[in-house]
């Protein structure tokens, strides 16, 4: 995946990729790891699995490091990224990954589900996103993952598109306040992912649907997406900041 980029252009960067255990974010970590980048991954429960995302990492000869952390947690991310500029001496790249998914029309949302959705889709993605306001060097990257669902809104996708329609705002504004420094802001969106997050929100009726819908006849995979949030944090993207770039294979 390096190679579209050019190998090894990520040697002397620092790279943090919050949620980078597993799935998408373990895809994320990887570009930046065989581009080079010293990479810290935080993870918020799965202890296995980060340690063999990070050994995974460390076959192409970085530093890579996980550290327990809940981006959902203004004090955890505080603390997290200030470890990694204290142990690493700076930091160049922030790519951030959690999210949560409830499928229900909005009459049947409970007060337990509407605070789930956003403090998983739009707390975590507020507290990494001042936090690398805060920390990043200049000429940094912030790369957060959005949906493609919140161009059309509609459905038992209301809620959670809606949760990720204000983190795309949260970028377009900060890519603003931040573009003096020379860091650029960007949000990736993209379509069904074939992965264990997808899996666990969807029927298999739901996901036969959304194969079907595809013009590929196929879901997305993380490789689909990892160059796409590779490009964008490296210096060819200098000049692309405050966008929305949807990946879903022309699904929407």
């Amino acid at each position: 995946m390096s190679d579209v980029i050019g190998a090894r252009d990520l040697v002397g960067k620092v790279a943090l990729v919050v949620g980078g255990s597993r799935n998408q974010g373990a895809a994320f970590a990887e570009n930046v790891a065989a581009r080079g980048a010293t990479t810290v991954i935080s993870y918020r429960g799965n202890e296995h699995a980060a340690q063999q995302t990070v050994a995974e990492l460390t076959r192409h000869e970085v530093t890579a490091v996980a550290v327990r952390s809940d981006a959902t947690s203004s004090s955890d991310v505080a603390a997290l990224f200030a470890r990694v500029v204290a142990e690493h001496g700076k930091l160049d790249i922030v790519i951030h990954t959690p999210g949560a998914v409830i499928k229900k029309p909005i009459v049947e949302f409970t007060d337990e589900d509407f605070d789930h959705l956003i403090d998983l889709n739009t707390r975590s993605a507020f507290n990494t996103l001042r936090a690398a306001a805060r920390h990043l060097a200049d000429g940094g990257r912030y790369v957060v993952l959005s949906t493609t669902l919140t161009a059309i809104m509609t459905g038992t996708y209301g809620l959670y598109s809606g949760s990720k329609a204000a983190v795309e705002r949260m970028v377009l504004a900060a890519s603003k306040e931040l573009g003096a420094r020379g860091i650029t802001v960007n949000a990736v969106a993209p379509g069904p992912i074939d992965d264990d997050f997808y899996r666990g929100a969807e029927t298999p009726e739901s996901i036969e649907a959304a194969t079907h819908h595809s013009p590929r006849g196929r879901l997305g995979i993380p490789a689909d997406i990892a160059p796409v949030v590779g490009w964008l944090v490296s210096d060819g993207a200098a000049w692309v900041s405050g966008q929305t770039i949807r990946a879903n294979g022309a699904m929407f």
